[in-house]
């Protein structure tokens, strides 16, 4: 995300990315996991919120 870099991993139905601080997508990663399997990183951050 504009100015913030990568953020944390999210899972499906989860918030990701920033809200109300009108910043662009810049890059999108997404990688599939076996059900129940861990995140491929650190799920911390992954949603900001102004």
């Amino acid at each position: 995300m504009q100015d913030y870099g990568w953020l944390g991993w999210a899972k499906n139905g989860g918030k990701a990315g920033s809200e109300g601080m009108s910043k662009r997508l810049e890059g999108i990663e997404i990688v599939l996991v076996t059900k129940g399997g861990m995140a491929p990183g650190s799920t911390s951050s992954s949603f900001i919120k102004k």
